[in-house]
C-alpha cells in the first residue's frame, strides 16, 4: 500500500488565498461590486480601481486577520475600501471597533503622506467572515457603545457612527452578497474559505461550484489557479489525504483537471523525498558530531585515568550530546572517574585542602 503523500503546512492559508485572488484587479472588482450596496456600486468608476500598498492590521494580530486596501473614484473624488479576511472561525465581538482603528490608521497615513490635506476621503470597511454558525456580533460601531436609553438622544452626537460591510460565508453561502457579480475564481475562492476545515461540507458541496471551476480552468492562467486552490484545500483539510483532495476536485471538473492534479501530487511526493533526505543528512550530522565527542572524551579520560572500565564506555556510548558536553567540562577539574560521571560536580576544595593535595600528589615517573 503506497504511503500517503506528505504535505507542507501553508502559513496563514486564508490570508494567502484571499490576497492571491483579490489582489488581481478583475477579481477585486467582482468582490467589491458583489459586497457593496447596489446604489453605491453603480456610482463607482470601476476603471479607476487600484490596489494600495500597506497593511493596517496589528502585527500581533496578523495570524487572525489579513487585509487589502483599494481606492477608486466616485464623481472625481477618491474613496477607499479596506477589505479584511479573518483567519479564525470564531466571531470577534469587537470587530467593528477594530475596523474603526484600522480606518483611522489609514486616514493617519494619508495625512502623513500629504500634510497639506484639508479633507478626508470616505473609507468603506469590509469583513469576510467564515464561521460555521455565521456572524453574531455588531456590524455598526454605535451599537457597541452602551448608554442609558433615557440619555441616548443627547449622547449620540458624541459617538462615532459607521457600519462595516459584512461578507458572511457561514453556512456555505455568502449573506448579502450578489454572487453573480463575482468572477468565477472569486466564487470558488469564497466557497473554499466557507468550507475550510469542514471535510463533510467540502465533499458534499463540491458539485455546487463545478461550473465555476470549469470556467476557472478555461481562463488563461486556469491551471495555475487550480494549483493554488489545491494547495489551499489540502492545507485546510488535513484529515483528508492529498490523493482524496485531488479526487474530490476531479469529480467536479472531470478529466480537464487531471493533469494539474497529478502534477501537484507528484510535487508533494518529491518535496517529501527532498525533506526526508535533508532530515537524514541533519540526523547524520548530529550523530557524527556526537560520535566525535564520545571518541574524544574516551581518549581524554584514558590519558587522565588510565584504561576505562566497560561500565564507563557503556555510559559514554548511551549519552546524549548535552551529557557528553557536561562530562567534558567536568573532566577539567575531576580527580576521579566518579567526579566526571557523578550527578553533581564535586564541591570545590578549600585553599588548604587544595595545597595539601598538591603536596602529596606525585608526578608519574
Amino acid at each position: 500500500m503506497p504511503k500517503p503523500r506528505r504535505r507542507v503546512p501553508l502559513p496563514q492559508p486564508h490570508d494567502a488565498l484571499f490576497k492571491w485572488a483579490f489582489s488581481q484587479r478583475e477579481h477585486a472588482v467582482g468582490l467589491l461590486r458583489a459586497a457593496l450596496p447596489k446604489a453605491l456600486s453603480a456610482a463607482i468608476d470601476w476603471s479607476s480601481l487600484r490596489l494600495e500598498q500597506g497593511s493596517f492590521v496589528d502585527r500581533a494580530l496578523r495570524h487572525r486577520h489579513g487585509d487589502l486596501v483599494f481606492s477608486a473614484r466616485i464623481r472625481g473624488k477618491t474613496v477607499y475600501f479596506h477589505a479584511l479576511v479573518e483567519q479564525q472561525r470564531a466571531v470577534e465581538p469587537l470587530m467593528v471597533f477594530r475596523m474603526g482603528v484600522y480606518m483611522f490608521r489609514l486616514w493617519e497615513q494619508l495625512v502623513r503622506d500629504d500634510p497639506a490635506l484639508k479633507e478626508l476621503p470616505p473609507i468603506i470597511p469590509i469583513v469576510v467572515h467564515h464561521s460555521e454558525a455565521g456572524w453574531t456580533a455588531a456590524t455598526a460601531f454605535q451599537d457597541l457603545v452602551v448608554m442609558d436609553e433615557a440619555v441616548r438622544p443627547v449622547l449620540m452626537p458624541f459617538v462615532p457612527r459607521f457600519e462595516l460591510r459584512l461578507i458572511d460565508l457561514g453556512g456555505g453561502r455568502a449573506g448579502d452578497l450578489v454572487e453573480q457579480a463575482l468572477t468565477a475564481l472569486g466564487q470558488v475562492v469564497l466557497w473554499c474559505l466557507s468550507v475550510a476545515g469542514d471535510d463533510a461540507r467540502f465533499e458534499r458541496e463540491i458539485e455546487r461550484i463545478g461550473e465555476a471551476l470549469d470556467e476557472v480552468l478555461l481562463a488563461r492562467d486556469g491551471f495555475a489557479a487550480l494549483g493554488v486552490l489545491l494547495r489551499y484545500l489540502a492545507a485546510t483539510h488535513e484529515r483528508i489525504s492529498a490523493e482524496k483532495v485531488g479526487e474530490i476536485l476531479e469529480s467536479a471538473t472531470g478529466s480537464k483537471a487531471r493533469e494539474v492534479i497529478m502534477t501537484w501530487l507528484d510535487e508533494i511526493e518529491e518535496r517529501g523525498r527532498v525533506e526526508g533526505r535533508v532530515e537524514g543528512r541533519l540526523e547524520g550530522r548530529v550523530e557524527g558530531r556526537m560520535e566525535g565527542q564520545a571518541r574524544l572524551l574516551r581518549r581524554l579520560l584514558t590519558v587522565r585515568f588510565g584504561a576505562l572500565p566497560a561500565s564507563a564506555r557503556a555510559r559514554i556510548a548511551k549519552a546524549d550530546e548535552a551529557t557528553l558536553s557536561r562530562w567534558g567540562v567536568r573532566l577539567l577539574t575531576a580527580e576521579t572517574l566518579d567526579d566526571v560521571f557523578g550527578e553533581a560536580p564535586r564541591a570545590p576544595l578549600s585553599p588548604r585542602a587544595a595545597k595539601s593535595r598538591v603536596r602529596v600528589r606525585r608526578s608519574p615517573a
